[in-house]
């Protein structure tokens, strides 16, 4: 849930993953979907100015200015890019310059005109490894972050250790350091940070949240994998989070949008630090974007209550965000909380996602709103993990459910055009994402019975939807 916490598979099994599972996924190019969402242009993104060059034996006394004078840190890169920049980084291995600082920390801004892009060469393979706050810090606007693995330092703590930082007044970064982190929490109310995209990443085995967005807007995440984050924070964390939105402008379209992702084994073993209990570990979390009081996660187990105060004699004071959202053709599976939920946020469409088995650790059910209004919930696959559930309905308002498939009955949520039956994936294995294929054998009742309403132009392989004669229910179109 990320409240009040501070800024802060192996790689063979990533791989085989990539290969076997979502072959053509990633792609150096601008969508044309999210684009066309967010108002967004290639040449507005490709703009180039300049182009700086980083590499692992670079040195931050070269002019950064050819793959022969590359600096060696990508915070030298940060430090002189500028609008419509573009930061070329080769392999190597990245780590902060100081204990508990950012490997990237991204202050400045671009312009609507001219992004600044951070991308890995052409056949690179750069890698992030922090320890401290986070892998890449961003609290500047207008930017791409594009083809970055970032690995965090889950394989070198024990649980013993983090539940014993857990006690203290203060947290040690290393046991709570997130992958990406969207920031704007000590920006000023008019310079909240904005239009960013994050593709083509894996964020992976971070001790904190994996993709992490706070007090933004114009977010997309899209093409990513994100795995075995937020095992050992005391913030409880997730795979990919927004949270607290803070709206840019009121322009119609989608505002956020997380897509073609693949989510799996995110999950918290550490107690929320406002609780005391387990809390999230979800795979894909839209939080909080109302200005009420109440409850801060789905098990209402802590409470927030304010002072009102007028928002206009107050302008730093969060205003409600009234844009819409977008979750479509993601995989979530194997989290700790649920496979994807919102929570006190409105307007989002969840559209052809496949979620499967979830909620291991937190009980949380496999796709749910929560105390939420106008969500849209179209063409899901939604398998819940031995002795779990569907769905939950807690205090939600105008909720359209329909055409999704799941194998158990339930009473919560009635489409008339929902399936109940097997959607029959081909080669699931237990446990093992790397062997799991989601896409549907062709008895499925999932095939071809979609709903052509909201429904995206291509699904996570980027495959076209309109081909085959119907739109196919889940990430996958056959």
């Amino acid at each position: 849930m990320y409240k009040n916490f501070r800024v802060i598979m192996s790689h063979r099994l990533l791989r085989l993953f990539i290969a076997t599972t979502i072959t053509g996924l990633f792609s150096p190019s601008v969508n044309a979907q999210s684009s066309s969402k967010t108002g967004i242009t290639s040449s507005q993104i490709s703009a180039n100015q300049q182009t700086w060059f980083v590499a692992g034996s670079g040195n931050d006394a070269n002019n950064g200015l050819s793959n022969k004078t590359a600096f060696r840190t990508l915070n030298k890169a940060a430090s002189v890019a500028g609008p419509g920049d573009f930061v070329t980084i080769n392999d190597g291995i990245y780590t902060e310059d100081q204990a508990g600082a950012s490997v990237l920390s991204i202050t400045k801004s671009g312009t609507p005109d001219a992004w600044i892009t951070w991308k890995s060469a052409p056949g690179a393979n750069p890698e992030i490894r922090p320890s401290g706050w986070n892998g890449i810090l961003i609290t500047g606007s207008y930017h791409v972050i594009d083809g970055i693995n970032i690995v965090g330092g889950n394989d070198g703590i024990t649980l013993l250790d983090a539940l014993e930082d857990a006690k203290k007044t203060t947290s040690n970064s290393r046991f709570n350091t997130n992958g990406i982190f969207v920031n704007g929490r000590n920006n000023p109310s008019d310079n909240k940070p904005h239009h960013i995209i994050i593709r083509n990443c894996s964020v992976s085995k971070c001790p904190g949240g994996g993709i992490v967005a706070i007090q933004s807007d114009y977010i997309t995440v899209e093409d990513c994998t994100v795995f075995e984050n937020a095992w050992y924070m005391r913030y409880a964390g997730s795979g990919i989070t927004t949270l607290n939105n803070w709206a840019f402008d009121n322009k119609s379209g989608y505002h956020v949008i997380i897509q073609r992702n693949v989510v799996w084994s995110n999950k918290t073993l550490v107690p929320w630090e406002k609780t005391g209990n387990l809390s999230d570990g979800n795979g894909i979390l839209l939080d909080v974007t109302d200005v009420a009081d109440g409850a801060t996660n789905p098990n209402a187990d802590t409470v927030v209550n304010r002072t009102p105060v007028a928002q206009a004699s107050n302008p730093s004071l969060r205003p409600e965000w009234s844009s819409r959202a977008l979750i479509a053709n993601n995989i979530s599976a194997f989290n700790g909380g649920s496979g994807i939920h919102t929570f006190r946020t409105k307007h989002v469409d969840i559209i052809n996602n496949t979620t499967y088995w979830n909620g291991s650790v937190v009980n949380y059910q496999e796709l749910f709103p929560n105390r939420s209004e106008d969500i849209v919930i179209l063409n899901n696959i939604i398998v819940p993990r031995p002795g779990g559930k569907v769905t939950s309905n807690n205090k939600n308002k105008n909720i359209r459910w329909d055409y999704n498939l799941y194998p158990q009955p339930q009473t919560i949520f009635y489409g008339l055009n929902d399936i109940v039956a097997d959607p029959i994936f081909k080669n699931i294995q237990e446990c093992l994402l790397a062997k799991i294929s989601f896409q549907l054998q062709k008895s499925s009742k999932g095939l071809n019975s979609g709903t052509n309403d909201l429904t995206q132009s291509m699904d996570i392989a980027r495959k076209k939807r309109f081909e085959g004669g119907g739109i196919d229910r889940g990430a996958y179109e056959q």
